[in-house]
């Protein structure tokens, strides 16, 4: 018997549109397609949904970074906000030139030692430096970074995210290790990791907009970025979370189908018996593992080679390895050959390793090293690679004077020929001097060698001052701009033989005052706190908590610190809250971030600073109980060491006026004499006999007295941080949290 489907006991279906409702639901939820998850494509184009005047304002701050490279972005940004659509980068510059201290306060930022670590690539809308990080943001970028960090970072407020992005210019990027960092000391995050078991193996581990599908691997699922809603934020996860994880499994897949492709090549070729022998290790591997040379066809195995590419390039076999002649690998068979193993097996036989590629571009950039020197051409090399152009001087050639005549004569009208041949005539007496010394010279050139020697190096001198100091390196992975004569990296201003000292001190301010500095999320006002409470009240009302950057309700108030009596101090037992006068360990954060950048420094630029100086610098930003120490040495004024001892503000800051006004005068006059005419001329005299080592002697000699004005500045910059806070460039935090400046 066949099974009838029974109708449901209940309403009956009355008509037409009964009977199809229930097939009009499916089909409408099927449409809807709400169980399908749409995912970001990284190969599809992207398109940027600028703003109608974001566009405007990212190319203002692009010319604006290029003007004032040493000044931080955030100041180009809040200035560029406040003026109008016309005119904006003069009216910022001129705002910048005439009132520099009103704006900017303090926010210099270091030369290139961790920023472009941590940048992205550069924006569509600015084709200069700026950054995708240091660009103003599309109001639908800010509103999906605040979703996507509300989803991931669950157990901070909202507030304290918000704030942390407001910190970092909404970039994702740069916001989210402050964020993870956060979320590790929230009693929360502990708590639900603890009941939930999460895992935090890998960077993607738990996030709320990565997800795995099989794809063609069901063993191995790939990671995939669910659409925020905005195509930038989108590539930004990608590139930051699954595009790592993604190269990772692709060169693990490649590594397991090159040795399994090996082994069955193997097995086959043992069984077949077409093995052969290396002439070198007399090991037997199959075909594909073989190099020949070119002359006698010597066999060597892919493994003999990379060895022999390795000890040549780190070891003591360079001279009897590479044949420069032929730009290759020479035959290391047992018997003497001259051939060479061709240039694509040897690079066949590198690729099939792990570090195949670095090994080839390192061994191609030597034995391209080894051929220039050999070559004898003169070179302008780049000092931070191997990259190297020919510096050849153009011949000075004299223009044939019949081409010239041929040019009146043919190509000119008749009134400029007459006119020509009339001024000739009449201008025969006062040419035929000028005709006199032109063949003298030539004379003295061709058959007196001193002379063309004395011609050759003026021509040489006019044309590299024609030419200029600035030097573009061409190798794509360095792209670096460096100065010809000191080989610095190029920073306009650029100044040649700048002190490392002042470089130094730079990168450690930044970093120092990135470390504790704090951004209000509501009008974007950066400060930091010198004394009085954690509930910091902004200029626009906002209420906030230092140490955790969560606002701080009316409802809430005080409410959010801990309430709990502590006879001795310390952390509190009872409660997870954040302490109402405890500090963050701010002198740790400092003296962390001094060290990051002192190190990223250190690698960058190749400097070598003692470590007092540093020490000094370190000392003067996070201060301790050594400052009263270091204040007081003896070579600091007698009146000024008691004003410290007595610990007399008015006495202090008449003395630190007294010693800043004696700084400017000292580095007035040293200016003064270093470009005083007479020493202006000795260079020039110098520069004109060729002595480019007495140059640099003077040189030296200006530089120490710049390091001796800038030691005793840093000093000065140690008595103001002691005596007006943290730092006097900055908004500071008097006691009840009121900011002032």
């Amino acid at each position: 018997m066949d099974y009838v489907p029974l109708p449901k006991t209940g309403r009956l279906w009355k008509g037409k549109v009964d009977f199809f409702r229930p097939f009009k639901g499916g089909a409408a939820a099927g449409d809807s397609g709400d169980h399908i998850t749409p995912l970001y494509d990284p190969q599809l184009h992207r398109q940027h949904d600028d703003e109608p005047n974001l566009k405007n304002l990212n190319v203002a701050l692009a010319a604006l970074i290029d003007i004032f490279p040493d000044i931080e972005p955030e100041v180009f940004r809040e200035m560029l906000l406040s003026v109008s659509e016309e005119s904006r980068v003069e009216i910022v510059t001129e705002q910048l030139l005439k009132r520099d201290a009103k704006w900017i306060r303090g926010r210099y930022r270091a030369p290139d030692a961790t920023r472009q670590e941590k940048l992205a690539t550069p924006t569509p809308s600015a084709s200069s430096g700026l950054a995708v990080e240091e660009a103003f943001r599309s109001e639908s970028y800010k509103k999906a970074v605040k979703q996507v960090c509300y989803q991931e970072f669950r157990s901070l407020s909202h507030s304290s995210i918000r704030a942390v992005l407001a910190e970092h210019n909404h970039s994702y990027t740069l916001s989210r290790p402050v964020l993870l960092q956060l979320t590790t000391k929230s009693w929360r995050f502990t708590l639900s990791n603890f009941l939930t078991r999460r895992s935090t193996s890998g960077p993607a581990a738990e996030h709320p907009y990565i997800v795995r599908h099989s794809g063609q691997c069901v063993d191995n699922p790939t990671p995939a970025v669910k659409r925020t809603g905005n195509a930038d934020l989108d590539h930004e996860i990608w590139m930051l979370l699954v595009q790592p994880e993604s190269h990772r499994q692709q060169q693990e897949q490649l590594k397991a189908d090159r040795s399994l492709a090996n082994q069955l090549a193997e097995s086959e070729a043992e069984e077949a018996g077409a093995l052969f022998d290396c002439e070198c290790c007399y090991s037997s591997v199959n075909f594909e593992q073989m190099a020949f040379c070119d002359v006698d066809l010597h066999q060597l195995c892919h493994d003999c080679v990379r060895r022999t590419i390795t000890e040549a390039l780190y070891g003591q076999g360079w001279a009897r390895t590479a044949d420069l002649d032929k730009n290759a690998l020479r035959c290391f068979a047992m018997e003497d050959c001259q051939g060479c193993i061709p240039r694509a097996s040897t690079h066949l036989a590198l690729s099939r390793n792990e570090d195949g590629k670095a090994a080839w571009e390192e061994f191609q950039a030597r034995l391209t090293n080894d051929a220039l020197i050999k070559s004898g051409i003169r070179l302008q090399r780049c000092p931070f690679c191997t990259y190297a152009e020919a510096d050849e001087i153009p011949t000075l050639t004299l223009r044939d004077w019949r081409n010239f005549w041929a040019q009146v004569a043919r190509n000119s009208p008749p009134l400029v020929q007459f006119t020509f041949v009339l001024l000739l005539v009449c201008m025969t007496l006062f040419t035929a001097p000028l005709l006199i010394l032109a063949m003298t010279t030539w004379v003295l050139v061709h058959f007196y060698p001193p002379a063309g020697s004395i011609l050759d190096e003026s021509w040489t001198r006019v044309y590299k001052k024609r030419q200029g100091p600035k030097f573009k390196c061409g190798n794509p992975h360095c792209l670096k701009t460096s100065c010809v004569r000191c080989s610095a990296l190029w920073r306009d201003p650029h100044t040649c033989f700048e002190t490392e000292k002042t470089s130094l001190r730079t990168a450690i301010e930044s970093s120092a005052t990135a470390a504790v500095k704090r951004t209000c999320p509501r009008c974007m006002l950066s400060f930091v706190k010198s004394s009085g409470c954690n509930k910091l009240v902004c200029n626009c009302g906002y209420t906030m908590c230092y140490i955790c950057r969560q606002e701080v309700t009316s409802r809430e108030g005080y409410a959010h610190f801990c309430q709990h009596f502590r006879p001795n101090g310390g952390r509190c037992s009872e409660c997870e809250r954040c302490d109402l006068y405890g500090d963050e360990d701010e002198e740790a954060a400092i003296r962390e971030a001094v060290g990051v950048a002192e190190r990223a420094w250190r690698d960058k630029e190749h400097g070598q600073v003692d470590a007092q100086t540093t020490e000094l610098m370190v000392e003067a930003l996070v201060g301790g109980s050594s400052i009263k120490q270091i204040a007081t040495q003896d070579r600091w004024p007698k009146p000024l060491e008691s004003a410290v001892q007595e610990n007399d503000p008015e006495d202090l800051l008449e003395n630190l006026r007294l010693l800043s006004l004696a700084l400017e005068q000292l580095d007035h006059d040293k200016e003064r004499w270093w470009y005083s005419p007479e020493k202006k001329e000795q260079r020039r005299r110098l520069e004109g006999e060729g002595q480019d080592g007495k140059i640099v002697e003077l040189q030296k000699i200006n530089n120490a007295a710049t390091a001796m004005v800038e030691g005793m500045q840093a000093k000065l910059g140690l008595f103001v941080k002691w005596s007006l806070g943290m730092n006097g460039g900055i908004w500071q935090l008097e006691q009840g949290g009121k900011v002032k400046v």
